[in-house]
């Protein structure tokens, strides 16, 4: 909205005051402008072309059908002209007129178009691409039985040139794109799509400032240039931003392929000899060996088993898994080893960095286990509520509880404190024998 505001009235006042229109004899900055109009376009068409390969939306091969066509006019009606100091004639001035506007209708089609799949393969590109280029080429062949171009000035105006209908056709595409790219950013959240509703919003502007003050000359600079000039650089920051985007994704994707890797090892490794361990010492017992001593050996493999299991799921999980469906997975699992259900109540939306999060998972997973280990309570609650400066965990049963000799000399309490602690939190327990236990953390 700020952008369509900020280029109505830029473009209102150009159109209102004369002075503050231009017209600039700049020929080497021209092709400098043009160049890089028709290298942008070309970017931005070959990354789209990029993203079909990848998603397979018909939407974006047309864009990127588009785009080339606007690569294509720019390079070969405007760069090349202004390049070689010719003046544009009517047929070429049309040519360039048509072909913008087929590239612009392109455009408008891929962002009104229903999102919709197609199976991957080279026969849609070249379908889509030569249809444009039949489209385009079928407009343009006729309008060169005239002279190609005449020596530069020779200014075009009146009827003869273009802009006064085509202009304003030019504008209304521009418009319901932008429109349709707005909505697709809003409905989809792609950031490259609302980089193109922004470089649409300017390019209405850019053939508005056409309508009213034409370029004649092809090596001199207009204001319209500059507005057209901010569509292909919102383009280009569109581009950048969907590559860098793209690289992101490349490197979360190998990051889980790796910690899935080593959550395979020590399912396979760490966890089958822990097994092992506790299926032994477990005929220690029918050898006579001390119970008490057995007992203490198979809490400690029961332990390291089940932190063995907790780092499988960590490195198995997604980095950016919400908070609140990490801990359901977590507490279900740690509940239902022990037979124990849990009731959950969990705010949704609570944004912590993955050191945070893996952290608030352990504690929660630590206490669901304590308590279906040891409080006999058939049934666990756990409560997640955002608070506003942090967020508030708490697990609750109504089992035998413990006193504080207990609270002291456990160890999985005593972890759960140094993990709290080491985020700056406060893990508070209240705990009677008889009264259940309340375990509470606060970020």
């Amino acid at each position: 909205m700020g952008c369509a505001l900020g280029s109505a009235g830029a473009t209102l006042a150009f159109v209102l005051v004369a002075s503050l229109n231009f017209a600039y004899h700049a020929p080497a900055l021209h092709v400098a402008l043009e160049t890089t109009a028709a290298i942008t376009a070309s970017t931005a068409a070959f990354l789209l072309l990029g993203r079909f390969w990848r998603t397979g939306y018909l939407d974006e091969l047309i864009l990127s059908a588009g785009l080339s066509l606007l690569a294509i006019a720019n390079f070969a009606f405007a760069a090349l002209p202004a390049a070689f100091d010719l003046q544009a004639n009517r047929a070429s001035a049309w040519s360039m007129l048509y072909t913008v506007m087929v590239a612009e209708l392109l455009i408008c089609v891929a962002a009104l178009l229903p999102r919709r799949r197609l199976a991957a393969g080279p026969r849609w590109p070249l379908l889509i691409y030569a249809g444009a280029a039949l489209l385009a080429g079928a407009g343009t062949v006729p309008m060169f039985n005239n002279p190609v171009l005449v020596p530069h000035g020779v200014a075009l105006a009146g009827p003869q040139h273009p802009s006064f209908v085509g202009t304003i056709v030019l504008a209304l595409l521009s418009i319901l794109a932008a429109l349709g790219f707005a909505r697709r950013h809003r409905l989809t959240n792609d950031e490259l799509s609302g980089w193109l509703a922004v470089g649409c919003i300017i390019a209405g502007a850019s053939s508005v400032n056409y309508y009213f003050h034409p370029a004649t000359l092809s090596n001199w600079v207009y204001t319209g240039d500059v507005f057209r000039l901010g569509f292909y650089l919102a383009l280009l920051v569109g581009a950048a931003r969907e590559i860098a985007s793209y690289w992101r994704m490349v490197v979360a994707a190998a990051s889980l392929e790796e910690r899935r890797r080593l959550a395979r090892d020590v399912h396979d490794g760490l966890a089958q000899e822990i097994a092992f361990i506790g299926r032994n010492v477990r005929l220690l017992r029918e050898q006579g060996a001390e119970p008490q001593l057995v007992d203490r050996i198979l809490d400690s493999v029961a332990r390291a088993h089940e932190e063995s299991r907790r780092v499988v799921g960590a490195l198995a999980a997604r980095l950016d898994e919400p908070l609140d469906q990490a801990l359901a997975r977590a507490v279900r699992d740690a509940a239902g080893r022990y037979g124990a259900s849990v009731d959950m109540e969990l705010a949704s939306g609570i944004l912590l960095s993955p050191k945070e999060r893996e952290a608030v998972v352990r504690i929660a997973s630590e206490a669901v286990s304590n308590a279906a280990r040891h409080s006999g309570a058939n049934v666990l609650r756990l409560y997640l509520e955002r608070l506003e400066a942090g967020m508030r965990l708490q697990v609750v049963d109504d089992g035998a509880g413990f006193d504080d000799d207990d609270r002291r000399s456990g160890f999985g309490l005593i972890t759960m404190r140094d993990r709290a602690e080491a985020l700056g939190g406060q893990l508070r327990i209240e705990s009677r024998r008889g009264s259940g236990t309340r375990v509470e953390l606060e970020l």
